[in-house]
């Protein structure tokens, strides 16, 4: 994945990393956190957004989504036609992984 420092004056404090997440239909991605901010942008598709504490999101093509440094999701392929495609982008502070799995 494509990966951009970003810094404060001369103090390197992370990357932004670019990548293109690819659900099959009827398949979910797998709870998961991650360190950092997660930026995203539906391209094909449909997917259910499942967020810990909070009511599923019905997300399609053209739709963004933004999920906080630390929050448990996972996202499910559910449109009738096939699987979903999303351009993301995390920001990541620097020495962390990009993604952790969550019970």
């Amino acid at each position: 994945m494509p990966q951009s420092q970003l810094s404060l004056g001369s103090f390197a404090i992370g990357s932004t990393v670019k990548g293109y997440a690819d659900i099959a239909k009827g398949t979910c991605s797998g709870r998961h956190t991650h360190p950092g901010i997660e930026t995203s942008y539906i391209l094909e598709g449909e997917i259910t957004l499942k967020i810990d504490g909070q009511p599923d999101q019905h997300l399609k093509a053209g739709d963004p989504l933004q999920i906080p440094a630390g929050t448990v999701h996972d996202a499910c392929a559910t449109g009738s036609s096939g699987g979903s495609k999303a351009l993301t982008v995390h920001v990541i502070e620097k020495g962390k992984p990009l993604g952790s799995p969550a019970p």
